[in-house]
């Protein structure tokens, strides 16, 4: 019956067939809008991110210092490395003013001990053109020498932080004690034979000393360095072992007149590098 008065009225009325499409539109459209506002939240659709977020994030490379043009190697048929254990302390200042006036280069085994509050000498070592070796981070025999594990930890220690001063990751290398001391089988027999095998298999170069200043030895004059030293060297390589803790100030003293003796005596300086003759102890583990 509504029905039919409807149709009576759109006749009667003459409304046109354009307005009443219209009108069953937005009925239609307003039907829709309801539905969709009443769905439930449960049936909307999970958002997902369009940037993968698990990718590894890359630690940029700490900048390469530039190296200055001054303390070049020269290697001759009777070279001389100058190397310097323990460090850096304030010594090393000393020293590297030292090396820096007489034009020659050297090389440095660093251990962690003082190393963050002398960062600035080891960008200064490696700016003026000298190694950078690694000495171990702790260079406590009970810990480093009681298993090869420890060891290695401690060594990429240093490493890192020589990295993160430099830009470089060094694989020069000087064993606490050298390869030949009896104190690591203490702690663990065999272990120098182990550690020495595994340097080597991984491009590692470790390197002793074939002339000894014996300023390791306690207290000792800068006149018995200058004489262990001078009376010593030889023809061919000379790799001498010394050092730059804060107790060696003495070694500092003797310095330049071992290098001016070795000058005037036809000698010449080299750093150590991976091309560089490796002098290895015999091991005694």
């Amino acid at each position: 019956m509504q029905q039919k008065k409807i149709k009576n009225y759109i006749k009667k009325n003459k409304v046109p067939l354009i307005i009443i499409i219209c009108l069953i539109l937005n009925i239609i459209m307003l039907l829709n809008y309801v539905i969709k506002i009443n769905k439930p939240k449960s049936e909307f659709k999970e958002i997902k991110p369009l940037i993968n977020f698990n990718k590894n994030i890359e630690i940029p490379k700490p900048k390469k210092i530039k190296v200055k043009n001054i303390n070049p190697s020269i290697i001759s048929d009777k070279t001389i490395y100058l190397t310097f254990d323990d460090g850096p302390s304030y010594l090393t200042e000393t020293i590297l003013d030292i090396l820096k006036e007489e034009n020659v280069p050297a090389t440095f085994f660093v251990t962690s001990r003082q190393i963050d509050k002398y960062s600035n000498v080891i960008r200064r070592m490696y700016e003026e053109n000298h190694t950078i070796g690694l000495h171990t981070s702790t260079h406590l025999y009970s810990y480093i020498y009681s298993s090869d594990e420890n060891y290695f930890n401690d060594l990429n220690e240093i490493r890192m932080k020589v990295f993160n001063i430099t830009g470089i990751k060094s694989r020069i290398i000087r064993l606490p004690g050298g390869s030949s001391n009896t104190i690591s089988k203490k702690y663990n027999p065999g272990i120098m034979t182990r550690i020495t095998n595994t340097l080597i298999s991984n491009d590692f170069y470790y390197y002793d000393w074939n002339i000894d200043s014996e300023d390791a030895s306690g207290s000792i004059s800068k006149e018995c360095i200058y004489q262990n030293v001078t009376n010593r060297i030889h023809n061919g390589t000379n790799i001498i072992l010394m050092h730059d803790s804060s107790t060696k100030a003495t070694t500092a003293e003797a310095l330049q007149d071992i290098i001016k003796y070795a000058k005037a005596n036809g000698y010449t300086f080299a750093k150590i590098t991976k091309q560089t003759k490796q002098i290895h102890h015999h091991i005694n583990n």
